[in-house]
Formats: structure tokens, C-alpha cells, sequence
């Protein structure tokens, strides 16, 4: 097909290029009436939150004003004041609260 063909291609059909394969004219599905179509947001069900959780057992904040720690000469605890775990410590701690 010229450019020109391509541009002037009717809206139901699509252009799918395969690796490998032959470009294929073909028509266009319409997602609407797929079968599971009720799980999404345009088949009326509840959207999907992402990275929501349940479990979480504890969160960390950021104070963007340092100067407040080391006025108070506190300036070595905004880099001792945490402590990374592991995900077997995690999961043990989790364990234990549950």
C-alpha cells in the first residue's frame, strides 16, 4: 500500500504488523462486547487501585525541612533514625502481630 492508501483506510480496518509475518489488513475488534468486559471500568466495575494494601504494618515520611534537626543538633539521627529489614524479618514480624 502507498502512504496515501494508508491515510485514506477506512476506520474499521487496522494495519497489524507481525514480526516476521506479512503486514494484515484486517478489522477492528471492538472491546465493548468482549466477553469479559464486566471486569473493567467501561463494563460498570469498580476501578482498580494500585498499590493499595491490607497489610501494611508501618509507613515512612520525609520532613523536607532539615534545618529544624540540626538547629536542634540532631542532624546524626536523620541518618541513624531508621532501620532496614529484610523480608524474612518482615514476614516474622507480621507473624508475630498476627
Amino acid at each position: 500500500m502507498t502512504p496515501d492508501e494508508v491515510r485514506l483506510l477506512d476506520n474499521r480496518y487496522a494495519l497489524l504488523f507481525v514480526r516476521g509475518e506479512r503486514p494484515i489488513i484486517d478489522y477492528k475488534y471492538d472491546i465493548l462486547k468482549h466477553p469479559n468486559v464486566s471486569y473493567t471500568v467501561d463494563g460498570n466495575a469498580k476501578p482498580y487501585i494500585h498499590g493499595k494494601t491490607n497489610r501494611s504494618t508501618a509507613s515512612i515520611t520525609f520532613d523536607e525541612n532539615k534545618e529544624n534537626y540540626i538547629e536542634n543538633n540532631k542532624e546524626d539521627e536523620i541518618l541513624e533514625n531508621y532501620e532496614l529489614l529484610s523480608e524474612e524479618e518482615i514476614e516474622e514480624f507480621i507473624m508475630e502481630v498476627a
